[in-house]
């Protein structure tokens, strides 16, 4: 086969050898850009649209999140003390307080006796309705199943 190839390149005249060399260059660097160069080109250009759509996911979460907190912070507790927030919002969950210190922007709550899942529920409603935080909360597993007993909940607006 080289033979061949060999025996046909020698029998072309001068000047269509140079065309063929000049062809088979075009061909090559046309083989180069459209396999290699622009494929790549594509995924440069893919990345630098995906990065920017990523900065701007993060930019929008960002404004989100601090919008959240703000109106968060704002919510009905600027208006209502804690302790009156506390008692009117215990009963639905069947919390019985044994004790409650308020202090500055503070409460601290003990709890005897109380199913677990409603004290869940209850503190779910005091942050995520009433922009409450919990400060610190200390839980004792009570001797009925599924009972627990609060030593110590604080709250803060």
């Amino acid at each position: 086969m080289k033979q061949q190839a060999m025996k046909y390149w020698h029998s072309l005249k001068e000047q269509e050898q140079r065309l063929v060399m000049v062809a088979g260059g075009i061909f090559i660097i046309f083989i180069l850009v459209m396999g290699i160069f622009r494929p790549l080109n594509e995924g440069v250009e893919k990345a630098k649209k995906d990065k920017l759509r990523q900065q701007e996911l993060v930019a929008w979460v960002n404004s989100s999140v601090g919008t959240l907190k703000s109106s968060a912070s704002t919510k009905n507790t600027n208006r209502v003390n804690l302790s009156q927030l506390v008692n009117r919002t215990r009963g639905k969950y069947g919390i019985n307080i044994s004790k409650m210190q308020p202090s500055d922007g503070s409460l601290r709550v003990n709890i005897d006796t109380v199913e677990f899942n409603q004290l869940i529920a209850w503190i779910d409603e005091l942050t995520n309705t009433h922009g409450l935080t919990v400060e610190n909360l200390d839980i004792a597993q009570d001797d009925l199943p599924g009972f627990v007993r609060v030593s110590r909940l604080v709250l803060e607006k």
